[in-house]
């Protein structure tokens, strides 16, 4: 992908420097953030051409942590994952308002939100970019998975509920993958989005150094004002917003150790309590949101 030279939320040209940030998880390398003016949205300007990004995937870090538990970080990884998959399965039966359908998860990864759901009655099935994340899911879930190409062949209106945790940042077309989405859903069904929150305390708190903006698998870096600007030009329109407490305790980690700061375990810690208790009086300032969107009328 070319230098992005137009905003690609409200289509402006007018657009200036934000920050520059690190890729820290493979290259090493910096990436500048471009703000556009008229309508604030954040956005990584110099992203590698898609055909080559799939370097900066290759990372063990990046198969979603699989069933590793070499230190303490890892471990409580693992019980925050259980714990939310626990809260993204209610979320989903309350506002779906059944406890079992058909869902599409995009993005699946290697498979354990599926093949949870799949455990609680639902018809799930996933969408993978990674082979290697695809067959992980087939092996040890038995999950039904296919690859981004392969969404042309499901039928239309077919899914009472489509996810995307943590996913929709990575898209390089995400207005494509909108009207996939509407394609795909039932005219009453319920699209569920989980994005980093760039105006979380947590992204003010480091800046330049957050763990969350991911540089440049994160092409795209919303806040609750844009992403809703995003999805009303491709026809949804958002009935709810939901943090997510435990990302930021994650995140925190992960900055302090980009930064380079001895610790970092447990400033991370410190940190999250911290803002945790701020995050109390501010609305939309978790360091995750949760999004439930619906077709427009």
């Amino acid at each position: 992908m070319a230098e992005i030279t137009r905003c690609p939320v409200c289509g402006s040209e007018s657009l200036s420097e934000h920050l520059s940030a690190t890729d820290f998880l493979v290259s090493r390398e910096r990436f500048r953030l471009a703000q556009c003016m008229d309508c604030c949205f954040i956005f990584t300007a110099d992203p590698p051409d898609e055909k080559r990004s799939g370097r900066y995937y290759l990372s063990e870090d990046y198969i979603s942590h699989a069933d590793r538990k070499r230190n303490l970080t890892e471990v409580l990884y693992h019980l925050a994952r259980r714990v939310m998959l626990g809260r993204k399965e209610k979320l989903v039966a309350r506002v779906c308002r059944m406890k079992a359908g058909n869902l599409l998860d995009i993005g699946s990864g290697t498979g354990y939100f599926a093949a949870f759901m799949k455990e609680k009655g639902w018809e799930v099935k996933g969408v993978e970019i990674s082979e290697k994340a695809r067959q992980y899911s087939v092996s040890r879930f038995g999950i039904n998975v296919v690859s981004p190409e392969e969404t042309i062949s499901l039928p239309d209106k077919s899914y009472d509920c489509i996810t995307l945790w943590h996913v929709l940042e990575h898209f390089y077309y995400p207005d494509q993958w909108m009207t996939e989405i509407s394609r795909l859903l039932k005219d009453d069904g319920k699209c569920i989005l989980a994005l980093p929150n760039f105006t979380s305390s947590d992204s003010k708190w480091f800046r330049n150094n957050w763990a969350a903006l991911d540089v440049p698998r994160h092409l795209w870096h919303f806040a609750p004002d844009t992403l809703e600007r995003f999805i009303q030009r491709n026809g949804f329109t958002c009935t709810m917003i939901k943090g997510m407490p435990l990302d930021l305790f994650y995140i925190s980690i992960l900055s302090y150790k980009n930064s380079g700061i001895r610790f970092a375990f447990f400033r991370g810690m410190a940190t999250g309590l911290i803002l945790s208790f701020k995050n109390l009086f501010i609305r939309n300032s978790a360091s995750s949101l949760i999004y439930v969107i619906e077709k427009q009328s």
